[in-house]
């Protein structure tokens, strides 16, 4: 480690170890710390759309499993995507999904105090010290929830490539289920997603033989695969594999493309619902996909994943959680990923 990687290092865990005192001192002033065992009545936030919102179940799970009797309800602000509500969860899990517009805080904060929580749970995204505080403050004095928690460090921007290489970063789903840790809430790790049999026969006897699923979704053109190099790697594959394609509304094209160009293709893209996806990916052997959030479910299911990532961000929190899960990254661009390098992978 060189004299300039040690200050850049020193930096990162000062500003970590600053937000956290910060916010153990203001959580401390404003909030009553109690039985958790004795509340009734929970409000969890966690905001974000698809990947963000599975990566996040376990805690769900976890904080059901420690509040079985418990009124729990979940607000998520989002605006756009796959959200809490289109997943499919298991009874029993979440008593009240709201999912509200950012545009409408105001009327959902008005709504939300008059349901008097006991415990609010915070399921924080990249929250800095200055958001945190505020939102503490929100909770207690707008809101009149007397107990809280969850709020941590959240992101550190600057040097991110030293972070990573130094740094031990948690994935999402481990960020999390840390944070829940802390408070002495602890239970075993489940997805609570209903899987759901396709109505399509002919999917269904497709899973009876050796599938790849090849996910292409991604918000950002800069975390897609060029479609070429989709080709040519089911072209590698031959007969090794069925390939299922998968994605959004945005990559149906994108799909059509890859499936006119390959004889092992089966194009199922914004064709099955979350609960028929999970279904399919825990009857798939192996799955290649985009950082994106189709990722996260696959994961959740079991299904071996290799995934193509190529970000200047802190990338290993959205790594698949899965111990048996491949990450090929390449730093500057996703294209420099090769058709050969992933089918080595797979081999």
């Amino acid at each position: 480690m060189t004299n300039l990687e040690k200050i850049k290092l020193f930096y990162v865990k000062t500003i970590i170890l600053f937000r956290l005192l910060f916010i153990k001192i203001f959580r401390y002033i404003i909030f009553k710390e109690e039985d958790y065992k004795s509340f009734s009545k929970i409000l969890i936030n966690r905001d974000g759309a698809f990947g963000d919102s599975v990566v996040a179940l376990p805690s769900l799970s976890i904080i059901r499993q420690n509040f079985p009797s418990a009124k729990i309800d979940l607000i998520t602000f989002s605006d756009s995507g796959v959200t809490f509500s289109d997943l499919g969860l298991k009874d029993g899990l979440i008593d009240n999904i709201l999912v509200r517009g950012k545009k409408n805080r105001k009327e959902t904060l008005d709504e939300l105090k008059e349901n008097r929580y006991d415990l609010f749970i915070q399921l924080p995204q990249n929250l800095g010290l200055y958001k945190s505080i505020r939102n503490m403050f929100f909770v207690r004095f707008f809101l009149k929830i007397k107990s809280g928690f969850g709020w941590d460090s959240g992101r550190i921007k600057s040097f991110i490539e030293t972070q990573k290489k130094y740094l031990q970063i948690p994935t999402e789903t481990m960020r999390l289920l840390n944070n829940l840790k802390h408070e002495r809430i602890i239970g075993d790790v489940a997805y609570p997603i209903k899987e759901k049999e396709p109505t399509d026969r002919g999917i269904v006897e497709l899973l009876k033989r050796n599938i790849m699923v090849f996910i292409i979704g991604g918000k950002l053109k800069t975390k897609k695969w060029p479609l070429d190099s989709w080709i040519k790697l089911a072209n590698l594959i031959g007969n090794d594999y069925e390939i299922i394609i998968v994605g959004g509304p945005l990559e149906v094209k994108e799909a059509e493309h890859i499936n006119s160009r390959t004889k092992n293709s089966h194009n199922l893209c914004n064709k099955l619902s979350i609960s028929e996806l999970f279904f399919v990916f825990k009857r798939s052997q192996m799955a290649i996909s985009n950082d994106t959030g189709a990722m996260h479910l696959c994961d959740a299911a079991g299904t071996n994943v290799i995934g193509l990532f190529s970000t200047r961000e802190l990338s290993p929190k959205w790594y698949p959680n899965r111990r048996g899960a491949i990450v090929i990254e390449n730093n500057i661009n996703i294209a420099n990923i090769t058709p050969d390098n992933v089918y080595n992978t797979i081999k």
